[in-house]
């Protein structure tokens, strides 16, 4: 059996988004609201960073109304303060919630592993299976993060400003916004890209990790055989092939930063050289223009980090997948229904013609009968490959 090898199709993220909020989501309710709260407090000061500017202009420089200045000076003080410890206390909460997430998705996977049969096992390497849960549990704490932040923070801070731009001047709104359609096209395609090689980087990696751990477990072994050297030239194979996935994943992921830069750049650009145009012509106050270019400078961020998300959940989407691959295993052998607890003080351990296989090509037991009496020892006795173990 072979573990992560299903396409991600391009709307897989929202049911294993909603399958996971299903599964924690009551949880970490009330641990959320307070993440939540510290970020609409941080979206409120940011936008409000960019609303005062008009005052600033307009009052302080432009009509010089010197005694608004410590007004002015305290509020920012203020939402400065607010702003950074909410920052504080977003990271904490969503912080505890992440690792304690990792705390029961690594118990419940070795719970769940517990209860398969001994069929999956056999069709797994315990050195990949051990690597890649190691890795891939951190993707369900990251998508229930980055969810949660670029909801609660990023979208919340972007249309604050998006707000203040639109009342300080319509038309320059829709001049910044002209690169909405373009970015939103980038990102469609990096995610396109990324989602296969990641899926193929995560691959190779816990293959990679859990060659390394059999070969130290293995290691009396490769030196009664002195197998140094083709394990050496074997793993420097699984090396590369890493790296250069590595290298793929971030060509293609880091290429959202140029095209991120460029548009807004442009936006930017087209924003003041209209409004400049614009004040040559006309006579007033400055406040609105500097209010509106302070607020779409500081959208670029949470627009970079939306952007940004995109790329990371597609990340954090293939490592939950694979995790949920595992979980949704069905153990082949179970409790029939209604079964009762097994109890039994003493007595004899009989098989009658019993046979078994782990596939139905490969019969293991055929028609094996004897009994195990009690308070003596029975010796089972055959050649190696016999199916003494079994």
């Amino acid at each position: 059996m072979r573990i992560g090898r299903s396409t991600a199709d391009s709307d897989a993220i929202i049911p294993v988004i909603r399958r996971i909020f299903a599964e924690n989501g009551r949880e970490y309710v009330g641990h959320y609201a307070i993440a939540i709260v510290c970020m609409l407090a941080i979206a409120a000061t940011t936008a409000f960073s960019a609303w005062i500017m008009r005052d600033i202009i307009d009052e302080v420089f432009y009509r010089q109304r010197w005694e608004l200045v410590g007004w002015i000076c305290g509020a920012i003080i203020a939402a400065f303060a607010i702003r950074g410890f909410a920052s504080y206390g977003q990271s904490v909460m969503l912080a505890k919630i992440g690792n304690n997430i990792v705390a029961r998705y690594q118990q419940r996977m070795f719970d769940h592993l517990m209860r398969l049969g001994i069929d999956f096992f056999t069709a797994t390497r315990s050195g990949q299976l051990s690597a890649q849960i190691s890795q891939n549990v951190g993707g369900i704490r990251d998508l229930l993060n980055m969810t949660v932040a670029s909801i609660a923070r990023d979208v919340v801070t972007l249309v604050g400003l998006v707000a203040v731009m639109v009342m300080q001047d319509p038309l320059l709104s829709v001049i910044a916004l002209v690169i909405g359609p373009p970015l939103i096209y980038a990102v469609n395609y990096l995610m396109r890209r990324l989602r296969r090689v990641t899926r193929e980087a995560v691959d190779i990696n816990s293959r990679l990790l859990g060659a390394m751990q059999e070969s130290v477990q293995g290691i009396a072994i490769i030196k009664a055989f002195t197998m140094e050297k083709q394990l050496s030239d074997k793993m420097a194979g699984l090396i590369l092939h890493a790296e250069e996935r590595s290298n793929k994943i971030a060509r293609v992921s880091e290429r959202l930063g140029p095209i991120t830069e460029i548009l807004a750049g442009l936006a930017i650009a087209g924003v003041i050289g209209y409004a400049a145009w614009r004040a040559s012509v006309s006579a007033q106050p400055p406040g609105s223009v500097f209010a509106f270019i302070t607020a779409l400078l500081l959208a670029y961020d949470p627009v970079r980090k939306l952007a940004r998300v995109q790329v990371n959940l597609e990340r954090a989407l293939v490592n939950a997948r694979m995790i949920y691959e595992i979980l949704d295993i069905e153990p082949q052998q179970g409790d029939a229904p209604g079964a009762g607890a097994l109890s039994v003080a003493k007595g004899d351990v009989v098989f009658d013609r019993v046979a078994f296989s782990y596939s139905e090509a490969l019969p293991v037991l055929r028609g094996v009968s004897f009994t195990a009496k009690a308070g003596e020892t029975t010796a089972i006795v055959g050649p190696s490959g016999a199916g003494k173990s079994t």
